[in-house]
């Protein structure tokens, strides 16, 4: 039924909007649960609650991405749940290329409108992030493909083991990690991770 009801307007000229298909009250409802930064709805189908006109609308969820949404109407007389079948647009970051752990995501990545699918929020890396794993080309980034941090893969960075109230202080490089951590290669070849402070250290907890 979707396809066929864009396909006329397609060929009418004009693509349907949210006042095409949508009662004034349900769209400014779905507006309100809208949970997406700087996203916009795209309605394709509204189920209506039999010939319940609405003359108040409310969404009891917050809308995170594209799907049905369940929407309850109150009009003179009557209620009843209608159902709303939309998509999310927003800008996100992608990968322009297949990135290797290490780069800066400023360099190697593009923000574009894509859809957005609930669990998988819109995201823009600090301009100073780097990639904390290989990524390929066309990659959505999220907040745990990146770390926060000016340093690169290789360089020298000072490394903190905490344990308590000991701090032990030892050199390494800043070596590539398979998760959202952050991880170096000491002098004696022993790889270790933790999170890197705001003084450019990282700093390992280690179990007392």
């Amino acid at each position: 039924m979707i396809a066929p009801l864009l396909a006329l307007f397609t060929i009418s000229g004009a693509a349907p909007t949210a006042q095409d298909i949508l009662p004034g009250e349900v769209s400014e409802s779905l507006d309100r649960a809208l949970a997406v930064p700087a996203g916009r709805i795209v309605p394709l189908r509204w189920i209506s609650p039999g010939k319940c006109r609405p003359t108040s609308a409310i969404v009891p969820r917050p809308i995170e991405g594209s799907g049905r949404v369940a929407v309850r109407v109150t009009g003179r007389g009557c209620s009843g749940w209608g159902w709303v079948v939309l998509q999310v647009w927003a800008e996100t970051q992608v990968t322009a290329r297949a990135v290797h752990a290490g780069e800066m995501i400023a360099s190697v990545s593009q923000i574009v409108e894509r859809e957005i699918r609930p669990g998988y929020p819109p995201f823009v890396a600090a301009a100073d992030s780097v990639a904390s794993r290989n990524l390929p080309a066309g990659c959505a980034i999220n907040q745990t493909d990146v770390s926060n941090t000016s340093v690169t893969l290789g360089d020298p960075i000072k490394v903190v083991f905490v344990s308590g109230a000991v701090a032990i202080k030892t050199n390494g490089r800043r070596s590539p990690c398979l998760r959202s951590r952050d991880c170096a290669v000491l002098a004696s070849g022993k790889h270790v991770e933790g999170q890197i402070d705001e003084a450019g250290r990282l700093i390992v907890e280690v179990p007392q």
